[in-house]
């Protein structure tokens, strides 16, 4: 499987040389052929413009957000206790301070956990674990965690 990272219009990157992150306002392509972007940062007043492809990384978070929906279908059918196209990606540390990718899927409200749904959700995770093995998460150091669980939904 190929995965595509292609950048697109509304991405989160960094880039080198600068502190924070960016949001990528426009992509054209250059005199030479190569995509040029106009970023963006969260910091009010900082836009680059002219940055091209090879000064840009994307965030831990963001590559498996990029990543989820071209793998999920490699991985079979989702749990049916799982709600479609519904989960969300955060990033946070342990409790060791280590930096880890959580991606949370929501279950459908009727839903009651049990041992045995969790057996089931448990194996799906692993079929995701397999096809994220060669998704580089964090290039600068191999340490950040990535993990899959369900969430509940609670009503108001």
């Amino acid at each position: 499987m190929v995965l595509d990272f292609t950048p697109q219009v509304g991405d989160q990157v960094e880039v080198f040389g600068y502190k924070g992150r960016f949001v990528i306002l426009e992509r054209t392509i250059g005199p030479d052929g190569h995509y040029l972007f106009k970023l963006e940062s969260s910091y009010p007043g900082l836009t680059l413009d002219g940055i091209r492809y090879p000064m840009m990384t994307y965030p831990p978070e963001e590559k498996v957000r990029k990543a989820l929906p071209q793998i999920l279908p490699e991985c079979g059918p989702l749990p049916e206790d799982f709600q479609v196209g519904k989960y969300d990606v955060e990033s946070n540390e342990m409790y060791d301070g280590t930096p880890r990718v959580m991606v949370y899927f929501h279950l459908k409200p009727e839903v009651i956990p049990s041992v045995e749904k969790a057996r089931v959700w448990n194996n799906f995770f692993s079929g995701l674990k397999k096809g994220f093995q060669f998704v580089d998460i964090d290039p600068r150091d191999q340490s950040t965690w990535l993990q899959f669980t369900a969430k509940e939904e609670r009503s108001a």
